[in-house]
């Protein structure tokens, strides 16, 4: 018997949940603080567990560990769009953004003292040079390992009964 999904309307309301808290931490000027980037993983780590357990339940429980993993992760997929979309659209719409977050980067080698000028001169134009590819990569793969853990984490927390026993149409 084919399952219900739960992960496309999941994946979508999470990455939007995901945007609109990032877009309200950067508007409140804590973007660029120690740790604030983490927040909007609140939602997501919320969003992948609500969908772990609607899919359990839209299955009556006749799910494994497998089968809401799989859910799980493809609504990450969908985050994934979801915030890599969002990281481009949002380059256009504020591009001081990138300033800001180099300028960051370029504080935090200063203030290490285990870097010297040229070197963080030298990593500066790297990252300036590539810092679309970075910013592609980071919301790919940033995105991809976090949801793989939420979604662990939503494979275990969500009930299940096992495969639906097979019955005889008698």
């Amino acid at each position: 018997m084919e399952k219900k999904n739960t992960h496309i309307i999941y994946g979508f309301i999470t990455g939007i949940a995901m945007v609109i808290v990032g877009l309200i931490v950067y508007l409140a000027g804590a973007a660029f603080k120690p740790g604030a980037q983490y927040i909007a993983y609140i939602p997501f780590l919320i969003g992948i567990l609500l969908n772990g357990m609607a899919y359990s339940k839209a299955n009556d429980g006749y799910v494994t560990f497998g089968n809401v993993f799989g859910s799980c992760f493809k609504a990450t997929m969908i985050v994934t769009i979801v915030m890599l979309t969002w990281s481009v659209v949002s380059m256009m719409i504020f591009p001081e953004m990138k300033d800001k977050a180099l300028a960051m980067v370029h504080d935090q080698m200063a203030k290490n003292g285990k870097t010297t000028d040229d070197q963080i001169e030298m990593a500066m134009n790297i990252t300036k040079k590539y810092w679309n590819v970075f910013l592609i990569a980071g919301a790919i793969f940033g995105t991809l390992f976090y949801g793989a853990i939420f979604s662990l984490i939503g494979g275990a927390v969500a009930k299940k009964n096992g495969e639906r026993p097979f019955t005889t149409g008698e």
